[in-house]
């Protein structure tokens, strides 16, 4: 047996891989491919690729452009490294394209030669024909070539041309040459092989770059390329297949797909590396993945457009020291500089952000064609001649030297699933429908929807146009703002002074305590009972475990209250998982059931030492969202009729019975004289301090020391938890609209009420806390990521349907790119300004339903059960039995969301079968197993109602069995 030096000499790659040549050397006999179960040897792969290379070059000509149009298989391995023998250059066309995107890519890349399967020769002889280029079929039987074919190449010449989704509505053709896919393989093998072979899986699409990892990277080990077919699915599953075969060492895949892996399965699997590219990689997937795996997974994110051939950027995953919400980015690849700019094209100091820009012998070539668009993107480097750079439209900032942490976009690029989708490809290729009109695209993510661009915010205060009372016009300026304008002189006359609060502090107290102070241990409140101190009054400090509260922000409470000799009451109760739970389930956040426990055990306390003055700390902003706003809105303006409608409003809410009465003791509060004699006095009502005022004192004053173990101002463990389930729940910070109001009133700058509102927030913990407590959230939902594409219509007056304009997207665009969601409009709601306003955008889920089929309730029980799994997935209100998984916005990814719901409920189905059986009606033929209520799971035995199940007694038995009869 010859010795087979490597893929260096196959592909010809020429000067810059020379270190290919030697340190590859494998025994030809050796495995090179396996399709189906088949290897292919290298020798047998090495003289299939020089026969391919001399059929393309008869057939195209010296350095042919070739384009390929194959399924996953040895052949198509074959076919790329012939073409690159033949020194000439592929264009990588995915199987599952329509016609008409095919052909707009052979035509514009200029290809001499279609290559394709026999299963698809007929289909795209039609293609060939049309764009006036030769065909040829290439079946998966190795090829005896008459004579070894290597045509020399150089640095510069073109290896492949992928195209990407355009922003101009057409597909740009990214043109890669030799020396840039010779850096990054060069680059990969060192950082995720070393000296050893390593096998990979080739299971994804042969247009998307996360694919040529894939293709050559175990050849330039001595690896194995394991193929995965196409499924016959319209959405490819074999990602499942993958982990499930447990044949490769190593997987490259995007962050959606890792979500929906068993990391548990792979303790003893034999995969051990897992590269993780193609969108953000929030840290809270990985530590999940590294945790349940038993650290047996060795992680990395690794980052780069196209145009930087792959990727540039890698970070090794460290669960020690990775705590920010994303994985960094890490260091750059070799020979790759990494430039971080801002507008003016200066870099930018660490930690703030600007845009990264890559230089290097990675770089692609430019767009083919494209003059315009590389010239926009590919721009002289700011400080070195004849060196280009590349504008990637990501910000990103550099946290520690060499490392670099990703934040958003710069533009109305979206990455969804690993693709870079651009919106005005789709808008224009939907108005090219007969009927339409008009569209536009945007981006939901589970209950809450994300615009497409950059969110737009109020100057003046900060306020984001997603929060439901921002209502900016044209100048951008929110309503609050708007409102506040106007009662600027009401809101002067209700703010007083220091000595309105000594007047009103005059009375009230006991023997020993002028008041009792609600003390948080926040900065807000901690600074207000230093005030009080120095204004010479005896407070009794009321404070506040609800089981949460960091330990260094207790042991802030306790040295506080030390330093001014301050009597310190800390009230615990051992009913706050209920009532978190209530306030989660009331108001999507654990605040409003907290603070009224606080009010409701402060008061009490007052009442007992006989105190009638109790001091709050709310800021200004709080004050006027939940005292103010509201009463001037209705026309209370006067400071008397004011504080008269808050005790009315005080009076109702703490009569209320809800489950902080049914906890707590609330008697006293029945009575209706109570708040009459009861002050409640917000402490910032009296005395106005900015932010800076306020940390400064703390800092050179007070033994206050800013808590480091929850990471923000706050001193609740718990209030990230809040905060994620009101921003998932409800699509927006439930602080925003109070900070707001503290920049308006001064108390905050804009920059810092910005600051405090981007919380790192760690999902992993927050599921933790939402399992320790008991709230009922699916916490698989938040490390899967679910962005979704939704196409809004509007048409000429014809009824065309969701199921039309679906159809009319998949004969027209890459299946990465078809939205989840068609929804008709009479017509798209704009700003004053003429814009989208994508606020008023209808979510799919506000939708009963969104198809055309006739609507039939599910009625057995198994329907019952997979019709509750779809609703909960896909968030709708009902499902009829007739609609299509695809119609109602199912994916890949919640096609496995399904299947795990419906499992919980004891339905087992494949996620291959939700494809094939896509409705209810047709699912419930195919599902096994005992489709069991999840309430029965809630109650006992003697209450089930045997005729509303829906199962036998037999069932029930089996279940109590299964359950345990005292449940």
């Amino acid at each position: 047996e010859r010795e087979f030096v490597g893929l260096g000499v196959v592909v010809g790659f020429g000067s810059v891989v020379e270190g290919f040549v030697g340190r590859v050397g494998v025994d030809g006999s050796l495995v090179a491919v396996v399709d189906g179960g088949v290897g292919v040897s290298y020798s047998v792969l090495d003289g299939w690729s020089s026969g391919l290379a001399a059929r393309f070059v008869e057939a195209g000509g010296s350095r042919p452009r070739v384009g390929v149009v194959m399924g996953r298989s040895a052949g198509l391995v074959a076919c790329v490294l012939g073409v690159l023998r033949a020194g000439g250059c592929y264009v990588p066309v995915d199987v599952a394209y329509p016609a008409e995107r095919i052909r707009f890519m052979l035509e514009d890349s200029e290809v001499d030669v279609l290559v394709t399967s026999p299963e698809l020769a007929s289909e795209m002889g039609q293609v060939a024909s049309e764009c006036g280029v030769e065909m040829l079929v290439v079946d998966n039987q190795p090829l005896d070539p008459e004579h070894d074919l290597t045509v020399e190449v150089s640095d510069d010449d073109l290896a492949y041309i992928m195209y990407t989704s355009g922003s101009t509505g057409t597909p740009k053709g990214v043109a890669v040459t030799h020396r840039g896919l010779a850096n990054y393989l060069n680059w990969a093998r060192d950082l995720y092989a070393g000296e050893n072979p390593i096998s990979l899986p080739l299971y994804s699409s042969f247009g998307f770059d996360l694919t040529v990892t894939s293709l050559y990277l175990p050849l330039l080990t001595g690896g194995q390329i394991v193929i995965y077919p196409q499924t016959t699915n319209t959405t490819d599953l074999s990602i499942l297949d993958v982990f499930e075969d447990d044949q490769v060492d190593a997987v490259k895949l995007t962050p959606s797909h890792l979500a929906l892996i068993q990391p548990h399965h792979l303790q003893t699997s034999r995969i051990h590396t897992l590269i993780v590219g193609g969108e953000d990689l929030k840290t809270s997937l990985a530590h999940h993945v590294h945790t349940t795996s038993g650290g047996q997974l060795t992680i990395y994110n690794e980052y780069g457009p196209t145009e930087a051939t792959v990727a540039c950027i890698a970070h090794k995953y460290n669960p020690q020291t990775d705590t920010t919400p994303s994985v960094p980015l890490g260091t750059p690849a070799h020979n790759t500089q990494i430039l971080i700019l801002d507008q003016n094209n200066q870099p930018v100091p660490p930690h703030i952000p600007g845009e990264i820009c890559v230089t290097g012998p990675n770089l692609a070539a430019g767009y083919h064609n494209n003059p315009q668009q590389t010239q926009t993107k590919f721009t002289p480097h700011p400080t070195k001649p004849n060196q280009t750079i590349y504008h990637t439209g990501d910000l990103a900032t550099w946290t520690k030297p060499n490392t670099i942490t990703y934040h958003s976009r710069t533009d109305t690029q979206l990455k969804i699933r690993g693709h870079r989708i651009e919106p005005t490809e789709i808008e224009n290729t939907l108005t090219q429908h007969p009927n339409i009109t008009q569209t536009t695209i945007d981006i939901v993510e589970g209950s809450r929807r994300e615009t497409t661009a950059i969110a737009s915010s109020c100057p003046r205060c900060g306020l984001q146009a997603n929060h439901p009372e921002a209502n900016l016009d044209k100048d951008g300026i929110c309503a609050p703002c708007r409102f506040y304008e106007e009662h600027r002189s009401d809101a002067d006359r209700y703010f007083k002074t220091n000595e309105d609060l000594q007047d009103t502090l005059a009375d009230g107290g006991n023997e020993t305590h002028d008041c009792l102070m609600l003390l948080s241990g926040g900065k807000d409140s901690t600074y207000a009972l230093y005030q009080l101190a120095e204004m010479g009054y005896n407070v009794l400090v009321f404070s506040f475990d609800n089981g949460y509260i960091s330990e260094e922000a207790k042991a802030n409470i306790r040295r506080v209250c030390d330093d001014l000799g301050f009597e310190l009451v800390m009230a615990t109760t051992p009913s706050m998982d209920r009532i978190f739970t209530d306030s989660l389930q009331q108001f999507s956040n654990v605040c409003q059931g907290c603070f009224k426990t606080i009010y409701t055990l402060g008061m009490n306390l007052a009442l007992e030492r006989g105190i009638r003055n109790v001091v709050t700390g709310l800021s200004r902003g709080q004050i006027f969202e939940t005292r103010l706003a509201d009463l001037f809105r209705i026309g209370i303006t006067d400071p008397d009729d004011v504080d008269a409608a808050i005790i009315e409003a005080r009076r109702a809410y703490h009569q209320m019975d809800d489950v902080v009465a049914s906890c707590l003791d609330t008697g006293p509060f029945q009575d209706d004289a109570f708040f009459d004699q009861l002050k409640i006095i917000d402490f910032y009502r009296y005395h106005d301090a900015g932010l800076d005022e306020m940390y400064d004192f703390l800092r050179d004053r007070a033994s206050w020391v800013r808590p480091s173990d929850t990471g923000r101002s706050t001193n609740c463990l718990i209030n990230d938890t809040g905060i994620f389930v009101h921003r998932s729940e409800r699509g927006y910070h439930n602080y925003a609209l109070p900070y707001s109001w503290d920049v308006r009133l001064g108390h905050k700058t804009l920059d810092s009420a910005v600051e405090e509102l981007n919380d790192e927030i760690d999902e992993i913990d927050v599921a933790r806390i939402l399992d320790e407590i008991g709230y009922a959230v699916d916490t698989s939902s938040l490390t899967t990521p679910g962005p979704r594409l939704v196409a809004y219509y509007v048409s000429d007056g014809e009824d065309v349907t969701p199921d039309d304009a679906r159809r009319f997207a998949e004969q027209h665009l890459p299946p990465a790119v078809v939205p989840s969601f068609f929804v008709p409009l009479d017509e798209v709601p704009l700003t004053q300004n003429g814009k989208v306003d994508r606020d008023a955008l209808p979510h799919p889920g506000t939708r009963s339903r969104i198809t055309n089929s006739p609507f039939e309730s599910p009625s057995t029980p198994t329907e019952l059960i997979l019709a509750e799994s779809w609703k909960e997935v896909l968030n709708l209100d009902e499902v009829g039995v007739h609609d299509r998984f695809l119609d109602l916005g199912g994916d890949s990814i919640l096609n496995i969301q399904v299947v795990a719901r419906a499992a919980e409920r004891g339905l087992s189905f494949t996620p291959r079968q939700v494809f094939e059986h896509d409705t209810i009606a047709e699912l419930a033929r195919v599902a096994t197993g005992m489709a069991v209520p999840v309430e029965l799971k809630r109650r006992s035995s003697s209450e089930i109602d045997y005729e509303q199940s829906g199962l036998t007694a037999d069932d029930l038995n089996r279940l109590l069995e299964e359950i345990g009869d005292g449940e």
